[in-house]
């Protein structure tokens, strides 16, 4: 077994990351087959001269995501449920491609749409508002960015006077590479890395790339799902192929009778459910893709929170033939009034994106991104969002024991990550409307799905009903307690008022 392992003691990663990678891509490559016995921690510790925890832990991260399975007294053992199809090992930007294959820009279609509103008046907000997608207001690093923003504007004029490379600013794009490495298991070269307006910036450069000039554009996208991609997608001439969502993420199997080439995914914490996609499920969907000549988007929206086990390799991290495009932003770990996100695309894609960037906006301001650039270089992010992780998991704590305590029979999906989970009403409880009305008169702001920016298809719906999305992260604990103390009377209320 080990001489297929090789360490590197003066890498950046960790020897338990390496060990990790080594074994997850000998699965994944097939050179370690469904069932094969992995050597004892102790004995691969002894040959590789480190330390027996470090395996133990490279083993316990293998274990969580699926690759490998304990067996009592036996040892572990490749997990005999991935699939051996659609996995390759080829460096994902290396397949050449016919110039003649990429995608074409045409004419823009006429201009309708709806948008969802995140946006609120302060003087509108409830006292306690569960909105999602808010960092806490006081979670913004301003000195660092105060001290940051005097450094680069003291002295230096050249940047100010001068357009940018659209794509975005070098030294932000090889700090976001390196980040993603590191975090995400992907290999990324910062020529692949196009700094946007946020999520939302990526999906309408996304858009026009892909939908305008083609006479009947279509994209499958989870459902429930996010808003925001509905809204933009529909405004570009798209019909949406809503494909439903269960505890193990988007039901790949229903993409048979999908005729496009595009899907849209939020597999680390799927929005609004919460639900993380399984490991089979993200490989059957990469096989889906091999298959078809498709593309996944991948918006990774707020992997950096999670709270119960390692975070899940990312599709793209998985992908080994540039069939994934990822999507990733700011908004959720620095502040969403940054606008500030990338987008990771196949090589050969690039071209293209450059070409929209410019005609859209000419480029991202440059003083923001090379503040977080800094951020990323000077190990300042991960300190902020370790410190901010603890905090975010703290509040979640918080809300789950209030709800559980006050509203018995509820359900909480997606606690395991992200800033917001999904309340599932008690039965005898009435609708996710109503709450949402009894709620906002008593000053708390829980929302249903619509306003929320979350869409579900179907008449009647599997969950907008009876489920509130609850975002936790923009409140203090003291408050979700006032909240639910507020709440939890005025529901009791409005029940003996209708049976009454």
């Amino acid at each position: 077994m080990h001489p297929m392992i090789r360490i590197d003691r003066n890498s950046e990663r960790s020897l338990q990351t390496q060990i990790y990678d080594e074994i997850r891509d000998a699965i994944v490559r097939g050179t370690l087959k469904p069932g094969e016995q992995l050597p004892v921690s102790r004995i691969l510790a002894e040959q590789l001269v480190i330390s027996r925890n470090t395996v133990m832990f490279a083993y316990d991260r293998l274990i969580a995501e699926g690759y490998i399975v304990p067996r009592p007294r036996a040892g572990m053992f490749v997990n005999d449920k991935i699939p051996e199809t659609g996995i390759l090992s080829q460096n994902p930007f290396a397949i050449p491609f016919n110039p003649g294959d990429r995608i074409r820009l045409g004419k823009n279609p006429s201009f309708s749409a709806r948008a969802p509103v995140l946006w609120k008046e302060s003087s509108r907000r409830p006292q306690f508002d569960f909105s999602v997608g808010r960092p806490h207001p006081r979670s913004f690093p301003s000195k660092f960015w105060q001290r940051s923003i005097v450094r680069h504007l003291t002295g230096v004029r050249a940047p100010q006077a001068e357009y940018g490379d659209p794509t975005g600013l070098l030294q932000l794009r090889e700090a976001i590479a390196r980040h993603l490495k590191m975090t995400r298991g992907m290999e990324v070269h910062p020529s692949q890395i196009l700094i946007t307006a946020g999520i939302q910036g990526a999906l309408n450069v996304l858009s026009r790339m892909f939908f305008t000039g083609h006479v009947s554009p279509s994209v499958a996208i989870e459902n429930p799902g996010y808003q925001g991609a509905v809204h933009l997608f529909n405004s570009y001439g798209a019909s949406i192929f809503p494909v439903d969502v269960d505890e193990d993420g988007l039901i790949v199997s229903r993409l048979s009778d999908f005729r496009g080439s595009l899907v849209y995914v939020t597999p680390a914490h799927q929005f609004p459910t919460g639900y993380t996609m399984a490991l089979d499920r993200r490989l059957n969907l990469l096989d889906w893709a091999y298959r078809t000549g498709s593309f996944i988007i991948e918006d990774d929206y707020d992997s950096d929170f999670r709270y119960d086990g390692p975070n899940p390799t990312s599709l793209a991290g998985l992908d080994k033939r540039g069939h994934v495009i990822y999507l990733g932003t700011f908004s959720k770990s620095i502040g969403p009034g940054l606008r500030l996100g990338y987008a990771v695309l196949p090589g050969y894609l690039m071209d293209q994106a450059r070409i929209i960037k410019v005609l859209l906006d000419h480029g991202t301001p440059w003083l923001d991104q090379i503040v977080v650039a800094d951020f990323l270089n000077e190990g300042a992010f991960l300190r902020h969002v370790r410190r901010m992780r603890q905090f975010y998991r703290q509040l979640r704590d918080t809300a789950i024991e209030e709800i559980e305590t006050r509203f018995p029979g509820s359900i909480l999906s997606g606690r395991e990550s992200g800033m917001h989970m999904m309340w599932q009403l008690p039965e005898n409880f009435p609708s996710a409307q109503e709450i949402e009305q009894i709620a906002l008169g008593c000053g708390v702001g829980i929302h249903q799905f619509s306003n929320s920016a979350a869409h579900e298809y179907g008449l009647g719906g599997r969950f907008r009903g009876r489920s509130l999305v609850l975002g936790y992260a923009g409140l203090n604990e003291e408050d979700i307690r006032q909240a639910m103390a507020r709440l939890a009377p005025a529901i009791q209320s409005y029940m003996e008022r209708k049976t009454s």
